[in-house]
């Protein structure tokens, strides 16, 4: 999309310009040099498929950018409207030094992105103004509510501009966020303070995944979102002004581990074992002489995990490969586990998965795969 419109803008540019001479000056060099400024603002072009990239500063749903060209006093000298159906326009400038001024609204006339710019105009030229999407709303969503000890979860953020209903096109280079997990009893979470029920593994603009750790009790928290970027004008004549957002998720309950005591006790808890959602599904048909590749995790809280074994039609794997991801001196409480076998024949393959604690215990997880 970026070359199909670089294209139409560089046609509409090359018929505006040429039809115009570089400078102009009065007979006799009385009057002081002019120059064609060209300024356009790339709108969105809401015909592309969902998929289509959307230029970065303009929010999907602009309608309409005023532009006002500022002189060196701070007076307004001129002033142009641009639409989707006339993103350009020439304006006749003295040269020197001007400040241009982009205000882009939606359909109901509310700004939706602004910004300034300094140029120092000495000959004919060309001004792409992109401004920076204004900050509306944003919020977080996810899909589970309780994570064990162990497991991770992914929350997406979503960022629209005033007045906006579409998310996915809001610029992610006009704001930035920064993650934190606590808890917090306030309904409006001002009380929000850090806990280490749980720990941010990644994040991103697009959103964060976080992981929970092993905690005594049942314990609810909350991930806060600080969305910082453009915000709306404080006052009519104002400039808009950096604004922060902070958004908090809905309640996520972290499972309280299973007690240990000191001193003499006897595991009598097997472990247990867990399939990764990227790994095939219960009865998945798989295609001959290609690898299948299983991940997942295994966790006990007790004594702790001895070994993971896999079987394939009753046949032991040999490359199971293990990571612990939460051990105390030599014993690893929770380790991520991966293999993968290539079925040589069509049929029925099953897939017995089997963590074994450090006290005999074991724990046996069944699947298959149809290969065909």
């Amino acid at each position: 999309m970026r070359n199909r419109l670089a294209l139409l803008i560089a046609g509409a540019l090359a018929l505006l310009l040429g039809a115009c001479n570089t400078q102009t000056q009065a007979p006799g060099g009385g009057e002081a040099q002019k120059s064609k400024v060209t300024v356009s603002v790339a709108f969105p072009q809401r015909d592309l498929a969902p998929q289509g990239l959307s230029p970065q500063g303009v929010p999907r749903s602009a309608e309409s950018a005023e532009v006002k060209v500022y002189d060196s006093q701070n007076q307004v000298v001129n002033t142009v409207t641009l639409t989707r159906d006339n993103p350009g326009a020439i304006i006749v400038l003295e040269n020197g030094n001007y400040t241009f001024e982009v205000s882009v609204k939606n359909a109901n006339g509310t700004e939706v992105a602004w910004k300034k710019e300094v140029h120092d105009i000495q000959s004919d030229t060309y001004l792409l103004l992109v401004p920076k999407a204004i900050l509306g709303e944003a919020w977080l969503s996810h899909n589970a509510f309780v994570l064990n000890p162990g497991e991770t979860m992914n929350l997406r953020l979503w960022v629209v501009e005033p007045e906006g209903s579409e998310p996915n096109y809001f610029p992610l280079d006009d704001y930035e966020v920064t993650y934190a997990v606590g808890t917090c009893s306030a309904q409006d979470c001002s009380d929000f303070a850090p806990t280490t029920a749980a720990t941010i593994v990644s994040e991103q603009k697009t959103g964060v995944k976080i992981a929970a750790n092993n905690v005594s009790q049942n314990t609810t928290i909350y991930v806060r979102a600080t969305v910082t970027g453009l915000g709306p004008r404080p006052s009519p004549g104002a400039d808009p002004q950096i604004t922060t957002l902070v958004r908090y998720s809905q309640a996520i309950t972290v499972a309280a581990s299973p007690s240990s005591g000191v001193g003499v006790a006897l595991d009598l808890n097997p472990p247990w074992v867990y399939l990764d959602s990227d790994s095939p599904s219960y009865g998945a048909q798989v295609p001959l002489n290609q690898p299948v590749t299983f991940s997942g995790g295994a966790q006990d809280n007790e004594t702790g995990i001895r070994e993971v074994k896999v079987y394939v039609n009753s046949e032991e794997l040999t490359n199971v490969q293990i990571t612990p991801t939460y051990s105390q001196g030599n014993v690893n409480y929770q380790v991520d586990w991966q293999f993968s076998f290539t079925p040589a024949t069509p049929g029925r393959y099953d897939i017995d998965i089997v963590a074994f604690d450090n006290a005999g215990n074991s724990y046996r997880s069944y699947t298959y795969v149809q290969a065909q």
